[in-house]
């Protein structure tokens, strides 16, 4: 019985492998939406059905005594020959996918299913069928880039509607263009509002230097048309295009969308490359999305820097009123924060940090409020009971701000200005590196500025002799690594 059903299977072989099968599986055969193949066991191609004309561009005549990998592609090779080394073994091979290179060098995506030809039990070939996936995978493909992509941007518009500096926004957005969506040459322009030019405002290189300073009126290139009218602009080949305007002989593409508020245009993403028919409108499509996110992301960056500029506005205010208390020490706190922004640059503190060691400059004494005038003008020396009164300032500072959720890191500061480094301060007696980064920074920046301006009780100390007590408090009082960068502040003014 296994020998009568081997035996048909060979007749059913060759009924079409013959030079003339007869014509009902010619028909058959040739009619099929997919390709039959059969090779021999060397892997030369003994028939192909008229279909790989269809998918491939090749007349079947073009390949027959050909070795099969003339037409796979690359990336398929270690797989095909993989299933075909277990054929030859002998074994079953489970229906896999395959890429084939038509006649012009394009993909065809098939799925093949292959089994053997055997003869008198022995193998003599191998028969294949493949279908046509190719649109198929082209559908598959793109929905699964865009399910990545519609990630990415999800991903990309929460970091950057959390950036609040404009720099640092402009840096990232290059960041994400560049490195997660493959896009070289990019430069992000804005509207300045005073002249209507088009102003670079980050680039990627290899943007010239001169380039970066040039600013573009809303009437010159490319970009400035999409700055005008708010529309996205696909340039494949910009020889062609009388809107060009070259800033690199070398740019053969470009691709530039706007950056809108509503239907205000405040600037635009431009993307340049060296090839031609570089983008297409998918391209078009993601710059426009991250156009968008970048857009609000800017705004709210421009918010939160007029309500920044607000803060410091009334914060400003609260520290005249406390110096108006206490005049001998105007402009204390302007003094001590611009000391403290230096000592934290040096340290090379993130710009969050900076920012609130800002507002703690201004505000390090805002608790004197809460102290009468008769003990912060006396000019004798304090007693016991007074010094402990003054001593409440940094807690009674404190207690004035940490409702105010923005100034959460400024109220530790102002709490911890007056702890000392072993732990003889006050008031929660912290030490070391328990104390706030900014209340070590601020202590120093506050001594120095207290011992090198008068006060009632005595004249100011030449700066030798303050950074001298600076050096002799470094380990007790202070944090020596924070005197080591004033003093290297010092040593540069």
């Amino acid at each position: 019985m296994a020998q009568t059903k081997d035996k048909s299977y060979q007749d059913f072989i060759r009924l079409f492998t013959t030079n003339k099968p007869d014509d009902y599986y010619r028909l058959f055969f040739n009619n099929i939406n997919a390709v039959i193949a059969v090779t021999d066991t060397q892997g030369i191609i003994t028939y192909f059905n008229s279909y790989i004309e269809k998918i491939s561009h090749y007349k079947a005549s073009e390949l027959i005594g050909k070795h099969f990998t003339k037409i796979i592609a690359p990336e398929s090779m270690k797989i095909v020959k993989k299933a075909w080394q277990r054929h030859l073994k002998g074994k079953d091979v489970e229906p896999y996918e395959v890429t084939y290179l038509d006649k012009d060098g394009s993909k065809v995506f098939c799925r093949l299913s292959t089994s053997l030809i055997r003869h008198n039990g022995k193998i003599t070939g191998i028969f294949g069928i493949a279908t046509d996936i190719t649109e198929h995978k082209k559908t598959a493909d793109h929905l699964s880039k865009m399910v990545k992509e519609l990630s990415l941007l999800y991903q990309i518009g929460t970091e950057l509607t959390s950036i609040t500096n404009v720099d640092m926004l402009f840096l990232k957005i290059l960041m994400h263009l560049n490195n997660t969506f493959g896009y070289e040459r990019v430069g992000i322009l804005t509207i300045d509002g005073n002249t209507g030019e088009l102003v670079i405002q980050a680039a990627e290189k290899p943007f010239s230097k001169r380039a970066i300073k040039k600013r573009i009126r809303l009437k010159q290139g490319i970009t400035g048309y999409v700055a005008r009218t708010g529309k996205p602009y696909l340039a494949n080949d910009v020889s062609k295009d009388p809107r060009y305007l070259g800033l690199d002989r070398k740019t053969k593409a470009e691709v530039c969308v706007p950056l809108k508020i509503g239907e205000k245009v405040i600037g635009v993403i431009n993307v340049e490359s060296y090839k031609k028919n570089a983008f297409d409108d998918d391209d078009v499509r993601i710059l426009a999305l991250i156009g968008n996110q970048a857009a609000v992301a800017f705004e709210n960056s421009r918010l939160y820097k007029s309500l920044e500029a607000s803060y410091l506005d009334t914060i400003k205010t609260l520290v005249l009123a406390m110096e108006a208390k206490d005049h001998d020490t105007r402009g204390h706190s302007e003094r001590v924060r611009k000391y403290a922004i230096k000592i934290a640059e040096q340290l090379q503190l993130s710009d969050s940090q900076m920012s609130v060691l800002n507002y703690a400059g201004y505000l390090h004494d805002i608790g004197k409020i809460g102290i009468s005038d008769f003990i912060l003008n006396k000019k004798e020396p304090l007693t016991k009971s007074e010094y402990k009164i003054i001593k409440k300032h940094p807690e009674i500072g404190h207690n004035m701000l940490k409702g105010v959720k923005h100034l959460y890191g400024v109220c530790k500061i102002i709490r911890s200005e007056h702890e000392k480094f072993d732990g003889s301060g006050y008031p929660d007696g912290l030490k070391n590196r328990e104390i706030p980064v900014g209340a070590r920074i601020i202590a120093v920046a506050d001594a120095y500025d207290a011992m090198t301006t008068d006060r009632p009780y005595r004249k100011a100390l030449p700066q030798k002799e303050a950074i001298r007590r600076l050096k002799a408090g470094a380990g007790t009082q202070f944090d020596p690594m924070v005197v080591r960068s004033f003093l290297e502040v010092l040593d540069r003014e």
